[in-house]
């Protein structure tokens, strides 16, 4: 048996561990809807002025990025967008919406949006905190 270490691993390569660790997945979890989604903000000329992107995957909303353009901060347009692709997952029937952000970044904007702290890691990146946020999906009455 071989060993290679690299820092430039090859794509075929990386593809043979992916596609084998999602077979084995697949045989221990039932496969559920997967979906990529965004929402984006918009000005008057059509810029993007902010957006939230994610992933549904095994019931759960992985929101991967929120950004709101500093001029239009404080106006609710994060709000906006956190709101939408949560709703926009909820179609899917998940079981909830989760998250990761550093101490300089939102942590009080989700907190305040019900957001809830489950785990945290110190000095990622140095001298910063990284926190993994979580929320249930509330389902509409």
């Amino acid at each position: 048996m071989k060993y290679e270490k690299t820092e430039n691993p090859r794509k075929e390569d990386v593809d043979v561990v992916l596609e084998n660790l999602r077979a084995y997945n697949r045989s221990q979890a039932p496969e559920q809807p997967q979906q990529r989604m965004a929402v984006f903000a918009r000005n008057a000329k059509d810029q993007v002025i902010g957006g939230a992107t994610g992933e549904v995957n095994w019931g759960w909303l992985y929101i991967e990025m929120l950004w709101v353009h500093e001029d239009y901060r404080d106006q609710d347009v994060g709000t906006r967008l956190l709101s939408d692709i949560e709703d926009m997952a909820r179609k899917y029937d998940v079981v909830g919406f989760h998250l990761g952000t550093v101490d300089f970044q939102a942590l009080d904007f989700y907190l305040k949006n019900g957001y809830e702290v489950w785990g945290q890691l110190a000095d990622f990146p140095p001298g910063h905190t990284n926190y993994s946020l979580k929320k249930l999906a509330r389902r509409p009455n």
